[in-house]
């Protein structure tokens, strides 16, 4: 393997893994939104809702 071969593979990794680790925190983080709560998260007349998805945050 040439030095320029090992550069874009490492490249490539190190992307595939940041990708990765982003998709499994969205993915936990959406599913911990999903989990039904009986407490209301109201504070400072500020109400977050505990349905939806991201696009309902905007």
């Amino acid at each position: 393997m040439s030095i320029k071969t090992r550069k874009y593979l490492m490249i490539f990794t190190l992307c595939a893994l940041a990708s990765a680790l982003y998709g499994t925190a969205a993915y936990r983080v959406e599913q911990t939104r999903m989990q039904p709560t009986l407490a209301i998260s109201c504070h400072q007349d500020h109400c977050v809702p505990h349905t939806g998805s991201f696009s309902a945050l905007r």
